[in-house]
């Protein structure tokens, strides 16, 4: 069953067209309608699928092309990339460190700010301490591959951990910052997801259009005794990258 064109588009939104045809051939792409590797139709048949003239369908394809989602061969056509997004998988085990393993990268972790600031009552719920207790609060910028990162808020308890900025931005990676501090084994304890449009700094550093939608990774890490280690705030690009949740 296939929707009738008049369904496809919404002229009047205030969405642009060649955003709208982005959208519908992602979700085509990203469902698996349309099968890595598989050669889309030509400009002119999706104009007329779409009702639009050439120079919209163009700029749509452009864009899936930016998103790594097709790949265009001079004379032959626009293929589907032959590989998927790259998957986060959240399980108890889930570190920023496993997507680096997947490119071979070693540890690339900026640090673009830090700063000091008292336990909201949620933050310290969340890391079992007082609330108004000081926190060390960090920005970082975490790059596994061209546009594989995220951009990530850490909350930790400053008087457990002060001067972890310093070993992070000194070792790129909280990892090997933790393992300093006696913190060698730490896994998931919670997470929760959802959805927004970036702050400017953050699509700035993510390289990425500030109206584009990114998800959102909020999450409490804590070591083998059980004890919240941190609470993250994490930005993560949905272009190429897609949340995997494991339950078994």
């Amino acid at each position: 069953m296939s929707l009738d064109d008049a369904r496809l588009l919404q002229r009047n939104a205030q969405i642009p067209v060649w955003r709208q045809i982005e959208t519908d051939l992602t979700v085509e792409i990203r469902s698996g309608l349309i099968a890595p590797g598989e050669k889309l139709p030509s400009e002119h048949e999706f104009s007329q699928r779409y009702g639009v003239n050439r120079h919209t369908v163009r700029v749509a394809l452009a864009r899936l092309a930016r998103n790594g989602l097709v790949v265009a061969v001079q004379g032959k056509g626009v293929f589907v990339s032959g590989t998927g997004p790259v998957e986060y998988r959240l399980n108890k085990d889930a570190k920023w460190s496993e997507v680096e393993k997947q490119f071979a990268a070693s540890p690339g972790g900026r640090l673009i700010a830090v700063s000091e600031c008292p336990a909201t009552r949620r933050i310290a719920e969340h890391l079992r301490i007082d609330e108004g207790a000081p926190l060390l609060v960090t920005e970082t910028l975490r790059v596994a591959s061209a546009g594989i990162a995220t951009y990530s808020y850490h909350f930790f308890e400053k008087a457990r951990f002060a001067g972890l900025d310093t070993a992070f931005e000194r070792l790129s990676s909280f990892t090997e910052a933790l393992a300093e501090y006696g913190v060698t084994d730490f896994t998931r304890a919670s997470t929760w997801i959802d959805c927004r449009i970036p702050r400017p700094r953050e699509a700035d550093a993510l390289d990425i259009p500030v109206e584009t939608p990114v998800l959102v990774m909020m999450y409490v890490d804590q070591d083998r005794d059980g004890r919240p280690i941190f609470f993250s705030h994490s930005v993560i690009p949905t272009t190429r990258m897609v949340l995997r949740v494991d339950t078994a």
